[in-house]
């Protein structure tokens, strides 16, 4: 299986992802932000989509209907949700002292950041279990098999991120001339959510074809 041929897809279908976007923005209340929880939630259901159409058999006959019981998964999956953020919370401020060495609330930045990220894991957790109960007996162990590997992948995730904002603010600046502070970072929003997307689609590939080997050892830098 090709992760390219999703990705692919996905670029192509670009009138899907902003119509489960929309139905997610009204779901929610309103809330459009590019990387809030509806706009998350869009994505996650457009990545679904995908999945479906370009997975090889016998996984596509078993993700039939996957894209469609995602909202309701979602709404069920509400208080699980919340109790992600509660437990993360902790994990949140351990990383903003050992990591960053200062405390919540001195960078402002910083802690939006991380709370998106968090919020980020949180949705895509629920996705995964309910891809993982969708495929039955064949998905055992497939949520925790793609975080394993999506974790162990954090830097490529991050170049990935880095890259993708390049060519954004390229194209941005190329078609409206120079951005405003707010329009960057709406646009780096996006940015994370999309990439934060195509990792989790690299991620459920590997897995679900069998290359989720550990990544390589990054060289040291001396």
């Amino acid at each position: 299986m090709d992760p390219g041929e999703t990705l692919g897809w996905m670029r192509e279908h670009g009138a899907d992802l902003r119509r489960l976007v929309a139905e997610e923005v009204e779901a929610g209340g309103g809330e459009d932000a590019p990387a809030g929880d509806p706009a998350i939630r869009g994505h996650l259901r457009f990545l679904a989509l995908a999945l479906e159409h370009t997975l090889d058999e016998p996984w596509r006959d078993l993700l039939a209907g996957f894209a469609d019981a995602l909202g309701p998964w979602f709404a069920e999956g509400a208080d699980l949700f919340d109790d992600h953020l509660a437990a993360g919370e902790g994990a949140m401020l351990l990383e903003t002292h050992l990591q960053f060495g200062t405390q919540p609330g001195v960078d402002p930045s910083l802690d939006v950041s991380l709370e998106r990220r968090l919020r980020l894991t949180g949705w895509s957790r629920i996705f995964l279990l309910g891809l993982e109960g969708h495929l039955g007996p064949a998905g055992d162990g497939v949520s925790e098999r793609v975080l394993a590997w999506m974790d162990g992948r954090q830097r490529e995730l991050g170049r990935t991120v880095v890259s993708m904002d390049v060519q954004a603010r390229h194209m941005a600046g190329q078609a409206g001339g120079a951005l405003s502070t707010g329009q960057r970072d709406q646009l780096g929003q996006a940015v994370v959510v999309q990439a934060y997307t195509r990792h989790l689609a690299e991620g459920i590939h590997a897995v679900l074809a069998g290359r989720d080997d550990p990544p390589p050892a990054e060289p040291l830098i001396t």
